[in-house]
């Protein structure tokens, strides 16, 4: 299996999920040229393209998505408690949704979802199985508890937000109510928070983190990377050797990881 970010951040996500039978993306946030060429450095033909599982409806989410879709056509599927408010926004890709509820296998992937608490119709991170290795991704979220933990067991590869630094927020420019948002069980999931849960997931089998879906404007890559490896260090851990970590960014392609 392999996993690359081609965005992430507040004004779109995308990633790229390779296995043995199957091409996915997670999302499609992203222009279609952008999104192209992306795929192209990749040797990857848009046309391979097998299905785009959606989030959610939020902009920086579905931005590319109808474009994509007009042009190559590949199944997208989404929950089916989000399907309504996703095909409001949406009209070459409205034949070509598949809501689901439970989990379900697609080609070679078990495919499972975790619900997150976010200020959308029906947010989900999700799950990717292919018997061998798993790989989870999972942002726009506000808190996280145990069940996330159980949720990323024995993935070997997790992309998790991690979108902003609680004092850049807190002292910064935006409106009292957007900080408010942002900070809030419906919003996004703090430097802090992502870090907590870095320790957890080094007991509970995964190998490599990604934060992700950082603010440009309350967070940098090297705090949001600093504040984990910190949080480690105080619980006895160490970045590297008990996990690896990355900062995946917002108009950088991240490299191709290898999982396994």
């Amino acid at each position: 299996m392999k996993f690359c970010s081609l965005t992430s951040g507040s004004k779109g996500n995308c990633s790229l999920i390779i296995s043995e039978q199957s091409k996915i993306l997670v999302d499609c946030g992203i222009n279609l040229n952008t999104l192209e060429k992306f795929l192209a450095e990749e040797n990857i033909s848009a046309y391979k393209i097998d299905a785009i599982f959606v989030t959610h409806e939020h902009n920086d989410h579905i931005f590319g998505l109808d474009a994509f879709c007009k042009k190559y056509r590949p199944r997208v599927f989404v929950h089916k408690k989000g399907f309504l408010e996703l095909a409001k926004k949406l009209y070459w890709t409205n034949h070509l949704l598949t809501p689901f509820e439970e989990d379900f296998r697609f080609k070679d992937l078990s495919v499972s979802t975790f619900v997150c608490s976010h200020d959308s119709s029906y947010c989900v991170g999700y799950r990717f199985d292919d018997g061998k290795n798993a790989v989870a991704q999972i942002t726009d979220i506000g808190e996280v508890d145990n069940k996330i933990v159980n949720f990323c067991k024995n993935c070997r590869l997790v992309l998790l937000e991690s979108n902003h630094d609680e004092f850049m927020l807190s002292n910064g420019d935006y409106p009292y109510l957007l900080k408010k948002r942002i900070a809030g069980r419906f919003g996004h999931l703090s430097n802090e928070k992502a870090a907590q849960t870095a320790v957890k997931f080094c007991s509970c089998g995964v190998r490599r983190l990604l934060l992700g879906h950082l603010s440009q404007n309350n967070n940098t890559p090297e705090t949001a990377f600093f504040t984990a490896c910190n949080e480690l260090e105080k619980n006895g851990l160490q970045e590297g050797k008990d996990i690896k970590i990355n900062v995946v960014k917002q108009f950088e392609k991240s490299e191709v990881f290898e999982v396994e």
